[in-house]
């Protein structure tokens, strides 16, 4: 990927945090967030 695959990444998190308010649980975004992770290269780690 041409840009940074980790500030690309915190713009997923930021999107996944507003998912959450609506009604996605805790799991399903763990598991999306680390698929896309993966997918992008991204090499930072949230808790």
């Amino acid at each position: 990927m041409g840009k940074n695959a980790n500030v690309d990444y915190c713009g997923v998190r930021n999107l996944l945090e507003i998912l959450k308010e609506h009604g996605f649980t805790e799991e399903e975004l763990k598991k999306f967030s680390r698929r896309v992770a993966e997918q992008i290269g991204a090499n930072i780690v949230y808790r």
